[in-house]
């Protein structure tokens, strides 16, 4: 073969990779870019609610306690390609019952993980004086990873459904670890392996949830159907993580 049609050989290849580079990136972006969002009715319920205060702004989505100073504040990693809606009615409980600020921030590509330093923009400088972490899957291990580099930020990590893939154990944080016995998305091998990086003292709690209850969205690859409606599953995580919160007594 002449150097000449090696060159065009060589220059074709070339052209067919940027191709297929560019064409695969295209439909990631697509695909994290397209999120399970909540139902319609789900939001409205909260929002007709006269004890919470929904807020949206840019995707992001802030719960507050009608008419009343909060002094605690969460927030709240979306898990990956779920969008923030998807935690308004889960989450409202613990703005009406519990006198909590919740944010749930809209983040890129609906990855926590391209955003693991999101909750800094509300911890700092804001009238809320004690802050917590939490998130949903994917979510929960970023914003424990947030919690790890910045102990002296918060007060503790709020878990659904995921683990921490980073050592918080002695940092002296309160933690709660909700799990769904019906959950068949979260890597079970990979929660058991990281339960050490927990404090001691960490509340776990196992509930009848599938993976999307934490939430108020559907269509989840690989989630399986509960014995529980959603509006159930929201009760019985309320009573756990509005207990909890209680029992730190910031509020």
């Amino acid at each position: 073969m002449s150097c000449d049609a090696i060159y065009r050989y060589a220059r074709r290849a070339l052209v067919w990779l940027v191709a297929v580079g560019v064409l695969t990136a295209g439909a990631g972006v697509l695909y994290f870019g397209t999120p399970h969002h909540a139902s319609d009715a789900s939001v409205a319920s909260v929002e007709a609610d006269p004890n919470v205060t929904v807020t949206e702004q840019g995707g992001t989505y802030t719960l507050e306690p009608s008419g009343r100073e909060s002094t605690v504040g969460l927030v709240f990693y979306p898990g990956a390609r779920v969008h923030p809606d998807a935690y308004v009615a889960s989450l409202a409980p613990l703005a009406s019952e519990a006198n909590v600020t919740v944010v749930v921030p809209k983040l890129r590509l609906n990855l926590a993980v391209l955003e693991q330093g999101a909750a800094s923009g509300y911890v700092t400088g804001s009238r809320v004086e004690n802050w917590y972490v939490g998130g949903h899957s994917l979510g929960g291990a970023m914003a424990c990873r947030y919690a790890a580099q910045n102990p002296e930020a918060v007060e503790g990590v709020v878990l659904y459904a995921s683990y921490c893939d980073r050592d918080i154990s002695e940092t002296g944080l309160a933690a709660l670890s909700v799990t769904g016995s019906a959950d068949t998305v979260l890597d079970s091998d990979s929660y058991e392996e990281n339960r050490e990086n927990l404090p001691a003292d960490t509340t776990v709690r196992t509930l009848p949830l599938n993976h999307t209850q934490f939430g108020s969205y559907r269509g989840q690859r690989g989630d399986e159907p509960s014995n529980l409606s959603y509006a159930t599953a929201h009760d019985r995580l309320a009573n756990v993580t509005v207990a909890w919160v209680r029992s730190q007594g910031d509020t």
